[in-house]
């Protein structure tokens, strides 16, 4: 998969660093990134979307699989423990990268 890479512009906020990062609903963790974007990701797909996973994501998914137990923002990643004790590391210019909202994948 081709990464998109933003372009950080003199001056700006880096649109790869997350302002805010929150629950939406009961299901999805979502990002307000520094450039005010807002993205929403479902937990079964960024469990499906773990980096250390590619090329070999599980055949089907438990609810323990995609039920976060906890969220931790880092300085440079996102790091997710799932309730079945696994943990994931997202890099924030992956989860920008991978941002599903009709502006960014080109829907209307």
């Amino acid at each position: 998969m081709t990464i998109k890479r933003t372009l950080p512009i003199l001056g700006q906020p880096n649109p790869e660093q997350p302002q805010d990062v929150h629950l939406v609903g009961r299901y999805a963790l979502g990002i307000t990134w520094a450039d005010n974007h807002s993205s929403i990701y479902p937990f079964d797909r960024l469990r499906l979307d773990d980096p250390a996973l590619a090329g070999a994501p599980p055949a089907a998914l438990t609810e323990t699989m995609t039920w976060p137990r906890e969220i931790k923002k880092l300085p440079d990643a996102l790091r997710v423990t799932w309730a079945d004790g696994g943990q994931s590391l997202y890099p924030y210019p992956l989860l920008r990268a991978r941002c599903g909202c009709a502006g960014c994948t080109g829907g209307h």
